[in-house]
């Protein structure tokens, strides 16, 4: 091991962290607790054990679904240690640090895979380069736009034969609100507790879950959180130059993953500013900008599940929002809520046709 060991950013960046929202509930699921301090030299000898050096300084922390680390070794090298939560199998994390590591060799612009599935606090953690490169995109304005559909495609085309490594890591997917919506993406959002007032919302979901179940398709492998805060893009727009997220890639049909990857493709909320939540008629715009990076265009019902697949990801977007107001911590930046309420219905009824 080399360099000086020097946490104490990492620590203030975990700190500060918590410090901005009320309940620090994924730290806790992730690490069996919400000790700054505590966090850290987990962490630090995680990377220690399974990277073989110790934490010199940091340079990130993020917290959505699990828990994300950016740090410089003492050897000097950047990574980004992922700390998943407890239901993240070992089986599903190989799977998509293979798709990733091969989607890599085949040319498309991930980060390298170097550590896991490993355990870290009370489930496992993975390490990757750090891929510090290009701008992230503006995905409603070209050639952004057009670049990154073009590489959703590109990626699909890249791993179309990987399906097996996915296939069956994942076990059976829990669902709540009787079926209708996956489980949760994080213990912050409890969709059964808080089903008063979200009738409106759940039956939009219902509407589009019909037409998207009945489609038939083949099952592909898909990133399906294609957006500008996952992505990079040179200084021209003209060229994808890294993909991040992997933990997104799911084996489902290609429409349905692109109407669910549509309804959000706008929202960035890594930035500034508050996220924008594209319109009906933007995420359609996008989904044919993917439309024609494609070999062959959609057909008229896969067509509908796109439009449905839209308004289902609003549905579960809008049911997270909804969540967090039922508890008292509703935000002037959820916006979903207002976009389905505003275009959900119209494009439900383009999709049927």
């Amino acid at each position: 091991m080399t360099g000086t060991a020097d946490t104490s950013q990492l620590v203030e960046r975990v700190a500060a962290m918590m410090a901005s929202y009320p309940d620090p509930v994924v730290e806790r699921v992730v690490f069996g607790t919400a000790d700054p301090k505590v966090i850290v030299a987990q962490i630090d000898a995680w990377c220690q054990r399974h990277l073989a050096d110790r934490i010199i300084s940091s340079w990130l922390w993020a917290v959505s679904v699990g828990c994300v680390a950016g740090v410089t070794l003492g050897d000097g090298r950047s990574v980004v240690v992922k700390a998943h939560q407890p239901d993240r199998t070992e089986a599903r994390l190989r799977g998509v640090m293979a798709v990733q590591e091969r989607a890599r060799v085949r040319g498309v612009p991930a980060p390298r895979p170097l550590a896991g599935p490993v355990s870290l606090g009370q489930g496992l953690a993975t390490a990757e380069e750090a891929r510090a490169i290009g701008r992230r995109p503006d995905l409603l304005r070209d050639p952004d736009r057009a670049t990154a559909a073009a590489g959703w495609s590109r990626l699909a085309a890249a791993v179309a034969d990987l399906t097996t490594l996915l296939a069956d890591a994942s076990g059976p997917a829990a669902s709540v609100v009787g079926g209708l919506y996956p489980r949760p993406h994080s213990p912050l959002f409890d969709f059964d507790a808080t089903s008063h007032g979200a009738a409106w919302i759940d039956d939009l979901a219902r509407a589009a879950r019909t037409i998207t179940d009945e489609l038939r398709a083949p099952a592909v492998i898909v990133h399906t959180d294609w957006r500008g805060d996952n992505l990079r893009v040179d200084d021209a727009g003209t060229e994808l130059v890294a993909v991040f997220d992997w933990e997104s890639v799911r084996v489902e049909p290609e429409a349905v993953a692109l109407g669910q990857v549509a309804a959000m493709h706008s929202i960035d909320w890594s930035g500034p500013a508050d996220p924008y939540f594209a319109s009906g008629g933007e995420c359609v715009a996008f989904a044919r900008c993917v439309e024609r990076a494609r070999a062959a265009p959609f057909a008229a019902d896969e067509w509908a599940a796109v439009q449905a697949a839209i308004v289902y990801g609003w549905s579960y977007t809008a049911r997270c929002e909804h969540a967090r107001a039922i508890v008292g911590d509703d935000k002037r930046t959820f916006r979903m809520r207002e976009r389905l309420a505003a275009d959900g219905a119209s494009l439900l009824a383009l999709a049927r046709g």
